[in-house]
Protein backbone atom coordinates (compact mmCIF):
# COMPACT_ATOMS: atom_id res chain seq x y z
CA UNK A 1 0.00 0.00 0.00
CA UNK A 2 2.72 2.07 0.89
CA UNK A 3 4.56 2.14 -2.24
CA UNK A 4 1.44 2.60 -4.15
CA UNK A 5 0.85 5.94 -2.16
CA UNK A 6 4.76 6.67 -3.09
CA UNK A 7 4.08 5.89 -6.77
CA UNK A 8 0.49 8.24 -6.75
CA UNK A 9 3.06 10.73 -5.14
CA UNK A 10 5.52 10.19 -7.64
CA UNK A 11 3.23 10.81 -10.84
CA UNK A 12 1.34 13.73 -9.16
CA UNK A 13 4.61 15.47 -8.93
CA UNK A 14 5.39 14.71 -12.54
CA UNK A 15 2.29 15.91 -13.70
CA UNK A 16 2.69 19.07 -11.89
CA UNK A 17 5.79 19.76 -13.21
CA UNK A 18 4.60 19.34 -16.69
CA UNK A 19 1.57 21.12 -16.22
CA UNK A 20 3.88 23.90 -13.89
CA UNK A 21 6.40 24.45 -17.09
CA UNK A 22 3.24 24.13 -19.86
CA UNK A 23 3.17 27.65 -21.38
CA UNK A 24 6.76 28.02 -21.27
CA UNK A 25 7.57 24.59 -22.98
CA UNK A 26 5.07 25.87 -25.59
CA UNK A 27 7.04 29.34 -26.21
CA UNK A 28 10.22 27.65 -26.22
CA UNK A 29 8.55 25.20 -28.94
CA UNK A 30 7.18 27.88 -30.80
CA UNK A 31 10.59 29.74 -30.77
CA UNK A 32 11.98 26.54 -32.51
CA UNK A 33 9.92 25.70 -35.04
CA UNK A 34 10.27 29.67 -36.41
CA UNK A 35 14.07 29.73 -36.11
CA UNK A 36 14.00 26.17 -37.89
CA UNK A 37 11.48 27.73 -40.79
CA UNK A 38 13.51 31.39 -40.48
CA UNK A 39 17.13 29.37 -41.10
CA UNK A 40 15.39 27.32 -43.86
CA UNK A 41 14.28 30.52 -45.60
CA UNK A 42 17.47 32.46 -45.14
CA UNK A 43 19.06 29.04 -47.02
CA UNK A 44 16.74 29.49 -49.65
CA UNK A 45 18.13 33.27 -49.86
CA UNK A 46 21.98 32.31 -49.65
CA UNK A 47 21.60 29.68 -52.14
CA UNK A 48 19.64 32.06 -54.50
CA UNK A 49 22.02 34.97 -54.32
CA UNK A 50 24.96 33.66 -52.43
CA UNK A 51 25.65 36.51 -49.90
CA UNK A 52 27.83 36.28 -47.44
CA UNK A 53 26.04 38.36 -45.15
CA UNK A 54 23.09 35.97 -45.19
CA UNK A 55 25.54 33.15 -43.95
CA UNK A 56 26.26 35.01 -40.91
CA UNK A 57 22.26 36.26 -40.85
CA UNK A 58 21.93 32.04 -39.99
CA UNK A 59 24.00 32.46 -36.78
CA UNK A 60 21.03 34.14 -34.72
CA UNK A 61 18.47 31.55 -35.72
CA UNK A 62 21.01 28.34 -35.27
CA UNK A 63 22.19 29.97 -31.90
CA UNK A 64 18.41 30.68 -30.92
CA UNK A 65 17.42 27.09 -31.94
CA UNK A 66 20.13 25.23 -30.05
CA UNK A 67 18.47 27.66 -27.14
CA UNK A 68 15.29 26.77 -26.95
CA UNK A 69 16.08 23.15 -27.66
CA UNK A 70 18.10 22.46 -24.57
CA UNK A 71 15.81 24.12 -22.37
CA UNK A 72 12.91 21.53 -23.29
CA UNK A 73 15.45 18.58 -22.79
CA UNK A 74 16.36 20.25 -19.47
CA UNK A 75 12.66 20.24 -18.49
CA UNK A 76 12.35 16.23 -19.67
CA UNK A 77 15.55 15.71 -18.00
CA UNK A 78 14.44 17.24 -14.30
CA UNK A 79 11.28 15.10 -14.48
CA UNK A 80 13.81 11.94 -15.25
CA UNK A 81 15.57 13.33 -12.39
CA UNK A 82 13.07 12.58 -10.25
CA UNK A 83 12.01 9.01 -11.39
CA UNK A 84 15.77 8.33 -10.61
CA UNK A 85 15.58 10.12 -7.20
CA UNK A 86 12.42 7.88 -6.47
CA UNK A 87 13.23 4.58 -7.99
CA UNK A 88 16.79 5.02 -5.92
CA UNK A 89 15.34 5.29 -2.63
CA UNK A 90 13.35 2.27 -2.77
Amino acid sequence: MADNDSLNNLKEAIEFLLKSFRLERYVYLAITVLSIVLLGFLVYILMEKQEIAKILAMLGPAGLITFTFSRVLKMWSDCIDLIKTYLTKK
